[in-house]
């Protein structure tokens, strides 16, 4: 794992040169101000940090399954439905998560020990129906959940849910309340990811599928800024910032490709920032200079960044 590299005046320079190239997102939840600010100026806390943390020792405990920054596998780790342990004292992939569904208060059947003490089928059956579930039911959120309660968060200070939009959209919400002065416990803002360097402890999010309609941070902001908690289904998926370097960050997500994996983000060239040809429409696949992002390739436009 590459450590955080210092960000040069230079690189500072670059990254608001582009965003204003852009333009001010006027409608985002947080000040653009404020996202550039604390990325480029202001350490991650010791909670993101610990965030991070909690997230690479789940990678390790998966087999350490991971993408390169083209989307693709280099390297298969244990399946959520498999049992492999590294040692005896470990527990299986799928027992995992069903500890990760404990953060969320949903219960999948398998998460109460006493029911399952109590249970009259054999050992062996409740075992094989707790899998079954687990490969049923999208566990990524429930992920993150669990990675933010290891890390200490309470619950003003982060939504613990089966949903993504729903951490995500109280994130959108708290940069609202500081916009407007309000006071807010919520550990987290919503940014532009596409114009916002990531820092490690922050989340990196994208509506699933190239089809995505919410691909952009105004358009999922439209609908997060309206959305309860546990309201209408906004389909994401996001990840933990473990490292950044000069030439790009890595995350650690659950549930994908069936485990807990390692992905690396290229930065664009010269830039902090995501480079443009992660997106569905940030160039044509098989022309000069398109680099195939693969399983990568995904609207990312959101990040939501410690404050």
């Amino acid at each position: 794992m590459n450590p955080p590299t210092a960000i040069s005046s230079t690189s500072k320079r670059l990254a608001v040169g582009v965003f204003l190239l852009f333009g001010l997102a006027a409608s985002g939840a947080a000040s653009a101000a404020d996202c550039l600010d604390t990325a480029t100026q202001i350490p991650p806390p010791s909670r993101a940090l610990a965030m991070a943390t909690f997230a690479q020792l789940e990678h390790q405990a998966f087999g350490g399954q991971a993408m390169d920054a083209e989307g693709r596998l280099t390297f298969a780790g244990a399946w959520e439905a498999e049992d492999f342990r590294a040692t005896a004292q470990d527990l299986a992939p799928w027992q995992r998560v069903l500890g990760y569904w404990q953060a969320t208060g949903v219960r999948l059947r398998g998460t109460d020990a006493d029911a399952a003490t109590d249970s009259s089928e054999p050992q062996s059956i409740d075992n094989a129906l707790s899998r079954i579930a687990v490969v049923d039911a999208p566990w990524s959120a429930a992920f993150i959940s669990w990675i933010a309660r290891q890390a200490g968060l309470a619950a003003d200070e982060f939504v613990f849910s089966e949903a993504h939009a729903d951490y995500a959209g109280a994130a959108w919400k708290a940069g609202l309340d500081e916009t407007a002065g309000r006071p807010t416990r919520y550990a987290m803002r919503a940014c532009d990811l596409m114009r916002t360097p990531p820092r490690i402890g922050d989340l990196a999010c994208h509506a699933r599928g190239t089809g995505a309609v919410y691909d952009t941070f105004d358009r999922i902001g439209e609908v997060l800024a309206r959305r309860p908690t546990g309201g209408e289904a906004l389909t994401m998926h996001c990840d933990v910032v473990v490292g950044v370097d000069a030439t790009g960050f890595e995350t650690v997500g659950g549930n994908l490709i069936q485990s807990v994996t390692l992905r690396r983000l290229a930065f664009a060239p010269d830039t902090r920032l995501l480079d443009p040809s992660y997106l569905p429409e940030g160039c044509t696949t098989g022309r000069p200079g398109c680099i195939d992002r693969h399983m990568s390739r995904q609207p990312w436009p959101l990040l939501l960044q410690w404050r």
